[in-house]
């Protein structure tokens, strides 16, 4: 139980550091003087597809808390749907380092699949687990491609 909370909390430390770098919004790339016709579209479904990964998390966060297997389920699926379409989006610096970019959200798609899978077979407390992998993924990549 202590390391399921530790977990959760964890989670949520990471949600809310991430709340100051969305509320500034998009930042321009500092890799190339000006953006190719239609990167800023790229980057405003880019960061509203993020914001639905983020307000995912947070009711996957709510659902575990709660053990409330439905809602976990529901907002594992909304995570799992969020990260469709990464393949043409670019990290906001770093931007030689795509392919790992991408790499990373190849990564979060797999164990965002596991714990689907574990929350399908009932088990809350190594869901919580998986969606700290799943966690360490994100921290990782906004460790190296954000600002």
């Amino acid at each position: 139980m202590k390391r399921l909370l530790s977990m959760l909390a964890s989670a949520l430390v990471v949600m809310v550091l991430s709340v100051p770098a969305r509320s500034h919004g998009p930042v321009p790339h500092k890799e190339a003087p000006h953006a190719p016709s239609g990167a800023e579209d790229a980057m405003k479904a880019q960061h509203e597809r993020m914001a639905r990964f983020q307000e995912a998390a947070r009711k996957l966060t709510e659902a575990l808390v709660l053990s409330d297997r439905k809602s976990a389920d529901d907002a594992a699926a909304l995570l799992a749907r969020s990260l469709a379409g990464h393949e043409n989006d670019v990290p906001h610096k770093n931007r030689s380092r795509s392919k790992e970019y991408h790499g990373l959200f190849v990564e979060l798609g797999k164990r965002t699949e596991t714990l689907r899978a574990d929350l399908s077979a009932g088990k809350l407390p190594r869901a919580a687990g998986s969606y700290g992998r799943v966690l360490e993924v994100c921290a990782s990549c906004h460790m190296k491609f954000r600002d």
